[in-house]
């Protein structure tokens, strides 16, 4: 499986969630993306073999952002975090139909679960396939 994390450099959770996947998912392929023409070089390339986003959300800008890309990421699940200010994160975010939605930046554990049962899913689909 492999899951691109979108967030600014700035961002102090960035690292501190792609170590807690490493540990959980050693078989995962995780990649950043810390600009919008990043992301769209990434999903832009034929056969990515992307299966999640990642994208921490913290202000209407970056749900335009991804409003404007969508079409890149029609197939692939869609995770959002909107931290502790979840308060904050515009509605408007609900048009990119995540998969799911955290307003954890501490602990992660529920976005973990999640990747999780994608991974679990993925396998046992490839498996019935054989």
């Amino acid at each position: 499986m492999k899951i691109i994390l979108y967030a600014n450099e700035e961002c102090e959770f960035r690292d501190r969630l792609q170590g807690r996947i490493i540990n959980a998912l050693p078989q995962v392929q995780v990649d950043l993306a810390d600009s919008g023409q990043h992301l769209v070089k990434i999903l832009s390339r034929p056969l990515h073999n992307i299966s999640v986003l990642i994208v921490f959300i913290s202000d209407a800008e970056d749900v335009g952002v991804l409003l404007s890309l969508k079409t890149l990421f029609e197939d692939i699940k869609l995770i959002l975090i909107g931290g502790k200010r979840g308060d904050q994160v515009p509605k408007s975010s609900l048009r990119l139909e995540p998969l799911y939605t955290s307003h954890s930046e501490t602990d992660f554990q529920d976005v973990i679960s999640v990747l999780q049962r994608i991974e679990q899913k993925q396998m046992h689909l490839a498996l019935s396939i054989k």
